[in-house]
């Protein structure tokens, strides 16, 4: 087993036409559906969690859960940090054992986004950690509804700020949103397609959750090569604790009902993977 960066299992999936799924993780039983579902396929993923998720359990908690969930496994996998907010937290999180990072500038003006993306790349580069940066605002927000309102990327704004900043992987905003939707979300295929056919920064769609197969499918064809899925794995956690809860209702020990959590996050993990590497066979 080894830690990669995301720029690695990215380009292997661009130059092969699939797209690497990337689970944001919240605690031990999405860690262990995560880390589970990749010694049973064999098949790389992205790990990754954002700031709340650090603040609630500790930076150096959830790589240290994924390296002993993985000790005895030989399947690569990437640790990102999701939605950075700077220069300090990629500090921290590089520290703790994390080979990507991620600063979202994305809803600040764009030379200042070129700016301070840019700093974050000149700590991570030399330390061989890549780094996602965001152009085009991703509707929505990390937890609750969203509303489908979205800032295309422009392409030749992707072009300008890739040259600028260098960024290892660059995610953008084609109509999709975080949380859950309250409509059917009309994703803009052909700017992908636009963006992906004028830079050679691998692509990353995030605000997936909820996205039919089909839709998915079309994005990867289009070019992009990274997919998130935050929403829909937290709503079969609790979805899961539910149904371990009426399974054992005289239950209280954790352990009792807690793996059909695991197991609830499991189904939706591997339904991702199946769409992500091509109807790969599991």
């Amino acid at each position: 087993m080894a830690v990669v960066t995301t720029y690695k299992l990215m380009k292997d999936a661009s130059q092969n036409g699939y797209a690497i799924p990337a689970f944001n993780i919240d605690n031990l039983e999405s860690a262990m559906a995560v880390a589970q579902v990749m010694k049973e396929t064999g098949l790389p993923v992205i790990v990754q969690t954002i700031p709340r998720t650090l603040n609630y359990g500790g930076i150096a908690t959830y790589p240290a859960l994924m390296t002993a969930l993985m000790a005895d496994s030989d399947v690569d996998y990437a640790l990102h940090l999701d939605h950075g907010n700077g220069t300090e937290l990629a500090k921290k999180c590089i520290d703790c054992g994390f080979s990507s990072v991620m600063f979202d500038g994305s809803t600040l003006p764009f030379e200042e986004n070129i700016k301070k993306t840019k700093e974050v790349v000149d700590l991570a580069a030399p330390k061989g950690i890549s780094v996602e940066g965001e152009l085009g605002t991703i509707g929505g927000k990390e937890e609750g509804d969203t509303e489908l309102e979205a800032n295309y990327t422009k392409v030749s704004e992707a072009v300008e700020f890739t040259e600028k900043t260098n960024v290892s992987t660059l995610a953008i905003g084609v109509g999709t949103a975080h949380g859950v939707y309250k409509g059917t979300p009309k994703i803009n295929i052909d700017r992908i397609k636009e963006i992906h056919s004028s830079i050679e920064t691998p692509l990353v769609l995030h605000g997936a959750s909820g996205l039919s197969d089909e839709t998915l499918k079309a994005c990867i064809k289009a070019g992009i090569s990274k997919i998130n899925f935050a929403t829909e794995l937290r709503q079969a956690y609790t979805a899961g604790i539910k149904a371990g809860f009426e399974k054992y209702p005289d239950a209280f020990d954790p352990k009792i009902y807690m793996p059909e959590a695991v197991e609830s996050i499991k189904k939706v993990l591997l339904d991702k993977i199946k769409v992500c590497y091509n109807e790969v066979k599991l």
